[in-house]
This record gives C-alpha cells, sequence and structure tokens, in this order.
C-alpha cells in the first residue's frame, strides 16, 4: 500500500515565496511613497504657512510706515541693504512709523531730560526714539533713550545731542515752544517704533528676522528676533507716484511738508518720494524633496546670477572666482551652491505707504479743555482720531 505524499514540494515553495516577496516589495514601496509624499508635503505647508505669516506682518506694518514721523526719515538704508548690482533688489527692509498707541505731555524738556506730565505705563527701553511735537506742530524733534525708563516713571534720559537723525535733542534747547513747555505750552511726546526685517540663517536654516533698534547690540542676538522661519530671500523695490522703479538716496535734497507738487525736490530720488513698495518673498519647504534634484524655478532675486565662480567646498563652502567653465549657481543669501530637493514658493505684493504723502505733521486732536476728540485723553491712551 502507498502512503500519501504530504508538504510542499521545492518549487512550490520557490513560488509562494516569490510571490510573497512581491507583494510585500509593492506594499512596502507604495508605503515609503505615501510617506515619502506625506513628509514632502507637510514641508511644503510648513513653508507655504511661514510665506503667508511674515507676508502678512511685514505688509500690514509697511502699510504704515511714515506716519506722524518726517517722510525723508520714514525708510532707513543702513550699510549692506541693497547688491552691488544694477537692479533695486535687497534683503533687508528698515521703516519707522509713530506708535499711534503711544502718547504722553511733557511738563519740562531740555537737550537731555524730559519730564512727563504723569507716569509712564509701559516701560521704554534704551536706544528708544521719541519725538516731541509743540502744540499745533509748530516744531518737532528727535531724541533717543540713554537708559531704560520703567513703568510708573516720569523721567525720560536723553542721549547727547548730535545733531543729527535721532540724537536732535539740541533742538529743545533752541526752539521756544520747547523751553515753555508746560500746561499753557503742551509739547508732546510720541514713541517711534523701528521695523528692520532681513534674512538671516542659523546652522544653515533661513529665517526672517525683526530688529526694534533699540538698545546696543548684544553679541549673543545682534539681529533681534526670528519672527519666522525658511524664508530665505527678500526683496524690496521702490516705487516713485507715477510707479517706476527707483533706488533711493538719501543724499538728494529732501521735499518738506511745504514743498509744492511740481517742485524738483518731489521728483528726485529721496527716500521722501517713496510711494509704494513692491515686497517679494521666497521661502523654502522645511523638507527636502528627495524624489526630484529640480531648482524649483528659483526666482532671480533668490540665486547669483551675475558671478563667474564656482563652489569651492574646501574654501568654508564659498565661491572662489574662477574661470568661465567652472560657473555655478550659488545662493544670493548665502553665496553658497544652490540645495537641489528644496521646493519654494514666491509670494510678491505692492504695498501703497499713504503716509509719504502727508502735506503736514499729523497731531492729536484733542486737548485737556472739554469734550471728547478735542477734550480729555482718551482713557486707553490711544491718539484720537487717528492721531
Amino acid at each position: 500500500m502507498m502512503r500519501q505524499r504530504q508538504g510542499f514540494s521545492l518549487i512550490e515553495l520557490l513560488v509562494s515565496s516569490a510571490v510573497t516577496f512581491l507583494t510585500v516589495l509593492t506594499v512596502s514601496a507604495a508605503f515609503l511613497n505615501y510617506s515619502q509624499s506625506f513628509y514632502t508635503q507637510a514641508g511644503i505647508r510648513g513653508g507655504q504657512a511661514s510665506l503667508r505669516q511674515s507676508h502678512l506682518m511685514v505688509i500690514r506694518n509697511l502699510r504704515m510706515a511714515g506716519y506722524g514721523i518726517d517722510p525723508h526719515l520714514a525708510f532707513d538704508f543702513p550699510d549692506g541693504w541693497r547688491r552691488n548690482d544694477t537692479n533695486n533688489r535687497s534683503n533687508r527692509l528698515v521703516f519707522r512709523m509713530r506708535n499711534p498707541a503711544f502718547n504722553a505731555m511733557a511738563t519740562k524738556i531740555d537737550g537731555s531730560s524730559i519730564t512727563l506730565s504723569a507716569p509712564l505705563r509701559e516701560r521704554l527701553r534704551q536706544g528708544q526714539i521719541i519725538q516731541a511735537v509743540c502744540n499745533g506742530s509748530a516744531s518737532w524733534s528727535y531724541a533717543q533713550l540713554s537708559a531704560d525708563a520703567m513703568a510708573g516713571s516720569s523721567a525720560l534720559q536723553l542721549a547727547p545731542a548730535t545733531n543729527k537723525f535721532p540724537n536732535k535733542n539740541g533742538d529743545f534747547n533752541t526752539a521756544s515752544c520747547f523751553k515753555t513747555a508746560g500746561i499753557n505750552n503742551k509739547v508732546y511726546i510720541f514713541k517711534i517704533d523701528v521695523y528692520d526685517y532681513s534674512i538671516r540663517f542659523i546652522d544653515g536654516r533661513p529665517y526672517l528676522f525683526r530688529q526694534h533698534g533699540l538698545g546696543p547690540k548684544s553679541s549673543i542676538d545682534p539681529y533681534g528676533e526670528p519672527v519666522a522661519e525658511d524664508i530665505e530671500a527678500f526683496r524690496v523695490t521702490f516705487l516713485r507716484e507715477d510707479g517706476t522703479p527707483f533706488i533711493p538716496n538719501p543724499a538728494e535734497p529732501a521735499p518738506t511738508y511745504e514743498t509744492a507738487a511740481d517742485h524738483a525736490d518731489r521728483l528726485n530720488k529721496n527716500p521722501a518720494n517713496i510711494r509704494a513698495v513692491i515686497v517679494g518673498m521666497v521661502a523654502r519647504s522645511s523638507t527636502r524633496d528627495l524624489s526630484t534634484t529640480a531648482d524649483n524655478s528659483i526666482p532671480p532675486f533668490s540665486k547669483r546670477e551675475e558671478s563667474v565662480a564656482a563652489f569651492n567646498p574646501t574654501a568654508g563652502d564659498r565661491a572662489q572666482e574662477l574661470p568661465l567653465e567652472n560657473k555655478i549657481e550659488l545662493d544670493r543669501a548665502t553665496n553658497q551652491k544652490l540645495s537641489p530637493g528644496i521646493r519654494r514658493v514666491v509670494s510678491e505684493m505692492t504695498v501703497q505707504v499713504r503716509n509719504m504723502r502727508s502735506s503736514e505733521m499729523p497731531l492729536p486732536l484733542y486737548s485737556l479743555a472739554t469734550g471728547s476728540c478735542e477734550g480729555s485723553v482718551p482713557s486707553d491712551d490711544y491718539n484720537c482720531a487717528g492721531g
């Protein structure tokens, strides 16, 4: 009697193993592709969120540029604000405005200190720019604090006068309205806010920073505070009244509030003639897309195009001037080789800076007499009728 055969043959085992392996491989590949796609999309969404956050923040603040301050002082152009090229593009934007939530009155003012009629409700830091405006905007000038003024204090200590903005407190000793400050001769004290935006790379990751222009620069945190990550390029273009772009030159004559609209000073390159600003930003994904080596159409203001250079890893990843055949594209912000597989999102918007068209120094309409908006100071310290 023959015994019934049990088990599988070697061929059957090989076939079933191959089918199982292919099934596992297919499922694993699908899972890996899904994971990589999710990982990539999460990085792209992170870059998009940073771009929205930073762009809206800069634009919201930029709309107020020039409020309550001389138009030619509204924008600043520190060393290194513009690259050495023929195009108006920069990784830095600096502008100023009067803070509409702060106002005070001075009972005494001179070149070294200011005595307030009421204690401060908030702390003012060393380096804070303050503005003193006589009643009816008969005269005004600027100064910087030489030390912190704590909440509850009624005294502001001023840095030495230099006869240059913002240390023009020498005017407080000359203009008669400042010398007779008091109840019968009102001198308003305002706070000037500085918005200094720039791109910085920390451990290889780009951040948008804002510096407030306050106090001495710390060796630990010289650039202020980070407001958004993964913003790798920042372009600023200034426009005239007719919409044409130009590179501001603070050395050209500045128009005053009284300058006629058709005067030559209204048509030159002084920063007072800025009427709009085009703000462009590039955000990068927070993760690398390993499925591509493309640069995702990096805009010109995010890469270095005009240089004849090559990447030299032995020189600290910096560009070295080499023959034309060794030319490659470098990141404008870092001067380093472009990183492949990084997804990028571009946003650009034109912002009208309407305060630059001001024809007089704005002054709150209230006094210490009677009534609302023409009388008592608002309890929340906000300027009545918009300042």
